[in-house]
C-alpha cells in the first residue's frame, strides 16, 4: 500500500512539472510575440508621422522601435534619416546652406529609408539651390551697382549683362530681374552720353583700331609710350605705336605681342602697323575663350604678354545703343600657359583671383 502511494506521488509531481514548464514556455512565446508586435506598431507610427511631417514624433517612434529591437538596422536607418532631415531644415533656416545641402543630400541618398523623406529631401535641396543662386545673382547685381557708382561703366555693363544672361524666370527672382533691367538702362544711357561727349571732342569714330581705343590695357600702354590719350590719337599715331611695340617685342622675346581682337581691328592695310595675331597670340585667345566660354568671334580680345609665362587678356563685348557703339567690359584676366591657370580681376579692388564658372553658367 505504501508503494502505491509513493507511485501516485511521483506521478502527481511529474504532471505538475509538465504544467509548470508549459506555462513558462507559453509565457516566453507570448512575450516575444508582444515585442515584435510593439516593434511593428512603433515603425508604422514613425512612418505615419513622417507622412504627416511630424518629424519629432517620428524620431520618438523609431527610438521606441529600437527599445524593442536593439540595433535593428531598419529602425536605425529610419531614425538617422529623420534626424538628418530635421538638421538640414534647421540649418537651412539658419542660412547655413553648405551644411544643409550636405545633410539633405544624405537624406536623399538613403535608398533604404523612407521614400517620403527622400521626396522631402529633394524638395529641400531645390530650395537650397535656389537660395544659393539668389545670393550669387544678388552679388552680381551689387557688383554692377558699385562699378556704376564708381564710374566704371563698361565694367558695370558687362557685369549686369552677365546677370541678365542667367535664368531669372523663377518667381523669387522677379524683383531682382526688374532691378537689374532698370540698372542696365541707366548704365547704357550713361555710356551713350559719354560716347557722344567723346564724339563732340572729335574722337575718331571710324578708326581701324576700335579695340585699342576701348581697351584699358592699350590705353595704359599707349599713354606710357607716347604720353597721349589713345582715344584722342589718330590712326597713324596708333599704327606707329603698334609697329614700334611689335619691333621691340620681336627684339626682346622673338614674338609679336601687338593687339588682337575678334573683329581684327588691330589689323591694318598700312604696312607699318601690326598685322594679324601670331600663332602664340591665337593660342592664348583660344585657350582663354575655352576656359571662360566667351567666344572670340562675338567679343573683342586684347592680349598683352607680361613675361614668357604670363599674359594679360582684356575681353570686351561691343553692341549698339541708340545708334551709338558701346564696348562693355566682360573682364580682365591673367592666363598662365604652363599651368592653364586663369585669374580674373576684381574691378573694384584691382586684385586677381582664380576664375571658375559657377553652376549656373558664365
Amino acid at each position: 500500500m505504501k508503494q502505491v502511494k509513493n507511485k501516485v506521488s511521483v506521478v502527481l509531481v511529474m504532471v505538475m512539472s509538465i504544467f509548470v514548464l508549459a506555462a513558462c514556455n507559453n509565457g516566453s512565446g507570448e512575450a516575444t510575440t508582444s515585442k515584435n508586435d510593439q516593434y511593428d506598431t512603433a515603425m508604422r507610427e514613425g512612418q505615419l508621422a513622417i507622412s504627416n511631417k511630424d518629424y519629432t514624433e517620428a524620431e520618438k517612434s523609431f527610438e521606441k522601435a529600437l527599445s524593442y529591437k536593439e540595433k535593428d538596422t531598419k529602425a536605425t536607418t529610419f531614425l538617422d534619416q529623420t534626424k538628418n532631415y530635421v538638421k538640414a531644415e534647421s540649418d537651412f533656416k539658419a542660412e547655413k546652406l553648405d551644411q544643409a545641402k550636405t545633410e539633405a543630400t544624405n537624406v536623399v541618398n538613403e535608398k533604404k529609408g523612407s521614400k517620403d523623406l527622400i521626396k522631402a529631401g529633394e524638395s529641400l535641396l531645390a530650395k537650397i539651390e535656389a537660395t544659393t543662386n539668389k545670393e550669387v545673382y544678388q552679388a552680381l547685381y551689387d557688383t554692377s551697382k558699385k562699378q556704376f557708382d564708381a564710374g566704371k561703366l563698361d565694367d558695370a555693363a558687362g557685369t549686369i549683362d552677365e546677370l541678365l544672361a542667367k535664368d531669372l524666370t523663377a518667381a523669387n527672382f522677379k524683383s531682382l530681374k526688374q532691378e537689374a533691367e532698370a540698372l542696365k538702362v541707366k548704365i547704357n544711357q550713361a555710356q551713350a552720353a559719354l560716347v557722344k561727349e567723346q564724339q563732340q571732342q572729335q574722337v575718331t569714330t571710324s578708326s581701324k583700331y576700335k579695340t585699342e581705343r576701348n581697351s584699358e590695357l592699350a590705353a595704359t600702354e599707349f599713354k606710357k609710350a607716347t604720353g597721349k590719350d589713345i582715344k584722342q590719337a589718330t590712326d597713324d599715331e596708333i599704327a606707329a605705336w603698334l609697329a614700334q611695340k611689335s619691333d621691340s617685342e620681336k627684339a626682346t622675346t622673338g614674338t609679336i605681342d601687338s593687339s588682337s581682337s575678334s573683329d581684327s581691328s588691330a589689323a591694318s592695310s598700312d604696312s607699318s602697323a601690326a598685322t594679324n595675331p601670331d600663332s602664340e597670340k591665337i593660342k592664348i585667345i583660344t585657350a582663354v575663350s575655352g576656359l571662360t566660354g566667351y567666344s572670340y568671334t562675338d567679343n573683342q580680345y586684347y592680349v598683352t604678354k607680361e613675361n614668357a609665362d604670363l599674359f594679360q587678356v582684356e575681353i570686351r563685348h561691343a553692341h549698339t545703343v541708340d545708334g551709338t557703339e558701346i564696348s562693355n567690359m566682360v573682364g580682365m584676366f591673367q592666363y598662365t600657359p604652363s599651368t592653364g591657370g586663369l585669374e580674373k580681376m576684381d574691378p573694384i579692388t584691382g586684385e586677381y583671383g582664380p576664375f571658375k564658372k559657377d553652376n549656373t553658367g558664365v
